[in-house]
């Protein structure tokens, strides 16, 4: 009886290659690369928007706060330069007048 490694020796081997379950494997492959890189690139997109996102919304923020003392400080000078209804009666100081000085006006 032959022992089985002699009769692998003789048996030939396997020279053909399936064409189509090569052309699936390579499909596979190139799938899985493909899918892998989106992944990737999809990951860094992410955190790109996110670090945007954070960095712009700082921005607005201080933009918002900027604008908002901008318009108190109108608010302010607009008040100042406005003159208040009993400031001419009370800045010149009035008189007393007698009757008599009065009378002395008139004549």
């Amino acid at each position: 009886m032959k022992k089985i490694s002699e009769i692998d020796d003789k048996m030939p081997k396997k020279m053909s290659v399936y064409s189509k379950a090569e052309a699936a494997r390579a499909r596979k492959c190139a799938t899985e690369a493909d899918r892998k890189e989106l992944e990737a690139r999809e990951e860094e997109e992410q955190y790109w928007r996110e670090a945007k996102g954070t960095k712009s919304k700082a921005a607005a923020r201080r933009a918002e706060v900027r604008r908002q003392a901008d318009m108190e400080e109108e608010e302010i000078d607009k008040a100042m330069k406005k003159p208040y209804k009993t400031a001419n009666r009370v800045a010149v100081p009035v008189t007393k007048a007698t009757e008599a000085e009065l009378r002395k006006r008139r004549e």
